[in-house]
């Protein structure tokens, strides 16, 4: 009789879960199987967080600095027990690092990928994308230097960047005091990471230093001036990894806006309540006109969320200067010509597939040379995972920036 007692709640609690984390996924989205228990850890995550702030804790938006894991400073990382790839912590500019380099390269200089994490600027560390960089670093065969930013909300806007800048700027320096060629330097990221490369690659375009060779941007965020783009639209509530509140909650947060009010500035964020009506209308809305897009991502199929509020002045007054800053947006930068080569993977059910698309555009009429790889049935974060874990758009978009690497590497 026990036993029957135990086997029925265990059943139920199976049901349940298998409830609680479906998500119907669209059409055409690829390896379904795999994404489906994918999706669902993320659902059964938002229930948990939800239930916790149903029993008076904080709210899963409130809450995301509690997903910040520290930055670890010694001790082996897990893909140094492959034993193919030379793995080691230090610092540049004080900022921590991982540099991978392969064995084959140990007694010559070898070019260099500087590689930056995403997260939303506020999670995410380099040991959580130790897989990921020692895979460019096996894949590519070049090194590796995986950077360990400060992250908000105790490190908000512009210092995230800063760091970026500052460790890119001492590889071009010193480099071959670690065995790199400082004359075949690229910048790469995902997502926020995206964001960074980008940024750098504007930053140190009129440098004195050695110009950078490539920068790889995977699914990246460079604006955030308008979050009812139609990927934004279309893909809102597809896909639980990323949507339009969880990135209005993050940007909050880089933003420097109070932390304990997370929720409510990712609400007016998410709305585009975050700006005002005449910034909507300034010249800047031009960097974000749909017309960037190619025509059959103009416009949504699913209808854009009324918003009956008005703007919120005080968010407006604190967050406009950063929106139109390159430092933040390299989509707002109005000259971006003379950047190094980009590899841009935007994925087809990802709200910031719009982002990439813009950029990879505005970076194409500034005659910068662009190689676009549009992730069918791909969604956010389709790389960061191990090659088990990757869709197949994420196993081609890997591989084609691995490929896009090693071709400018060898012009």
């Amino acid at each position: 009789m026990l036993l029957k007692i135990i086997v029925s709640l265990f059943t139920l609690l199976v049901v349940a879960i298998a409830i609680i984390g479906y998500t119907p996924l669209p059409e055409g989205v690829q390896n379904p199987y795999k994404t489906q228990v994918l999706m669902g850890v993320f659902k059964i995550l938002h229930f948990v967080m939800h239930v916790r702030e149903y029993l008076g804790y904080d709210s899963l938006l409130n809450s995301i600095q509690k997903f910040q894991r520290e930055i670890i400073l010694e001790g082996e990382t897990y893909s140094s027990k492959y034993g193919d790839v030379e793995v080691k912590r230090t610092k540049m500019a004080n900022i921590p690092v991982i540099i991978y380099k392969p064995h084959s390269l140990t007694d010559q200089l070898s070019p260099a990928l500087v590689y930056f994490h995403g997260g939303g600027w506020v999670i995410g560390t380099a040991d959580e994308m130790d897989i990921t960089a020692y895979d460019y670093a096996k894949s590519t065969n070049i090194s590796v230097i995986n950077v360990d930013y400060r992250r908000a909300p105790d490190f908000p806007f512009p210092i995230p960047a800063q760091d970026c800048v500052e460790v890119t700027r001492y590889i071009l320096k010193h480099g071959d005091q670690f065995g790199i060629d400082v004359n075949k330097v690229g910048v790469g990221g995902e997502s926020a990471g995206g964001n960074l490369a980008a940024v750098v690659s504007l930053a140190l375009l009129n440098s004195d230093l050695p110009s950078l060779k490539y920068q790889v941007l995977t699914y990246p965020v460079v604006q955030g001036f308008n979050l009812h783009l139609p990927s934004y639209v279309d893909n809102n509530t597809t896909m639980p990894i990323l949507t339009a509140k969880m990135t209005g909650a993050l940007l909050s947060l880089y933003f420097g806006l109070d932390k304990l009010n997370t929720d409510y500035y990712a609400k007016v964020i998410s709305e585009n309540r975050h700006i005002s009506p005449e910034f909507k209308k300034s010249k800047y809305s031009e960097y974000v006109n749909v017309n960037l897009l190619p025509k059959e991502f103009r416009t949504p199929n699913k209808t854009a969320p009324v918003v009956t509020e008005p703007y919120d002045p005080q968010v407006a007054a604190k967050v406009e200067p950063i929106i139109i800053n390159p430092l933040f947006s390299p989509l707002m930068a109005p000259d971006l010509s003379g950047l190094p080569p980009a590899y841009i993977h935007v994925c087809e059910f990802d709200v910031l597939r719009d982002d990439g698309l813009m950029y990879a555009r505005r970076l194409k009429d500034a005659g910068v040379s662009v190689t676009l790889h549009f992730g069918y049935g791909g969604y956010h974060g389709d790389t960061m995972f191990s090659d088990f874990l990757r869709s197949q758009s994420g196993r081609d978009g890997f591989r084609t920036a691995c490929n896009f690497i090693t071709g400018i590497l060898k012009l």
